[in-house]
């Protein structure tokens, strides 16, 4: 009974309607200066990342173990503490970084942060299947930028020693359905399926294609049905010496690998499945053959021949003649 008695008083409307309390701004100058010098953090996967282990592991795997302080701010949301300020631009230089193989968001400290604030995380990406005639900066930011804004290009037509895949840093929502294939149509009329290979990414929702959750919990059950707009993308041939409409800013690398990317080609989309044919059309073209199939789905019936040889047939689900036996 009390303690039902003192969770009703919790819930009480006590001092709410009282005049607001003025806090002045020399009470809280200091903390507002040694904020600047951290860094907030969003774990994205609530359920596989435990804010304790968040600000224990990370300190060490900076190598600042004595000179970062993290502390937890809410169910989601943790910060770091730094001492100096090399040290926190080499954390978001080398980020992203994760805990349990999920991503975890970071940015530094704003005083006043806008709704933007710690909804996107800077992945770098490799792009996949251009070919070669069309390789260049305009043709990858152009495709870039169907995924999210590009933060970095690391390529240049005249020193890059490979272009195998290269390498653009994009800012992706973290709520976003993650893109990993995309058909283009150049202007000559030539078609390319291009992939894109996301850096440090272990694990993702199987079902929906999204960083914030486990395919276990996925709240996107229903099958997702693309856009038509985003079938194919129409990529213009810019004429040498043209410029880009877009001025970003970019760091000079040589693209490189990361130790966990592939170096398998892509694999194409499966061929779609021949159409059905009639059940008589089958029985003639397969006479006395068997066909294996792993499907376990059957469709039985009696034939109607003179003879009543034709027994069973078996069809399974995706329309292609299974076994036949007379």
């Amino acid at each position: 009974m009390s303690e039902e008695i003192w969770y009703d008083l919790q819930y009480l409307v006590l001092g709410r309607d009282d005049p607001e309390l003025f806090i002045p701004h020399g009470t809280y100058t200091g903390v507002l200066s040694r904020n600047r010098l951290s860094i907030i953090g969003r774990v994205l996967n609530t359920r596989e990342q435990d804010l304790r282990s968040v600000i224990q592991v990370f300190p060490r795997l900076w190598g600042l173990s004595s000179r970062v302080h993290g502390r937890i701010l809410s169910d989601q949301y943790v910060q770091f503490r730094f001492c100096s300020e090399v040290d926190l631009i080499s954390v978001l230089q080398r980020a992203p970084w994760m805990v349990n193989d999920w991503f975890v968001a970071l940015q530094r400290w704003q005083d006043f942060p806008d709704e933007e604030f710690l909804s996107s995380i800077d992945l770098w990406v490799q792009i996949r299947g251009i070919p070669l005639p069309y390789v260049s900066e305009l043709t990858v930011r152009f495709i870039a930028d169907t995924l999210g804004p590009v933060v970095t290009l690391d390529f240049n037509d005249e020193t890059t020693n490979q272009i195998v895949f290269i390498r653009v840093k994009v800012r992706l929502g973290i709520t976003d359905r993650f893109r990993f294939f995309r058909r283009v149509r150049f202007e000559t009329g030539e078609r390319a399926m291009i992939g894109f290979e996301y850096e440090k990414m272990r694990k993702i929702c199987s079902n929906c294609c999204r960083i914030n959750h486990h395919s276990s919990y996925c709240p996107f059950l229903a099958p997702q049905i693309p856009d038509e707009e985003s079938e194919e993308l129409v990529v213009p041939i810019w004429e040498e010496g043209q410029s880009s409409n877009n001025n970003h800013a970019e760091e000079s690398h040589h693209s490189q690998s990361s130790d966990i990317s592939s170096y398998s080609p892509i694999s194409q989309p499966p061929k779609p499945v021949s159409p059905m044919l009639f059940d008589e059309e089958c029985v003639e073209a397969h006479h006395g053959h068997k066909f294996s199939s792993s499907s376990t789905f059957r469709h039985e019936f009696s034939g109607s021949s003179t003879d009543n040889s034709l027994k069973k047939i078996g069809i399974n689900k995706l329309g292609d003649l299974r076994w036949i036996t007379l």
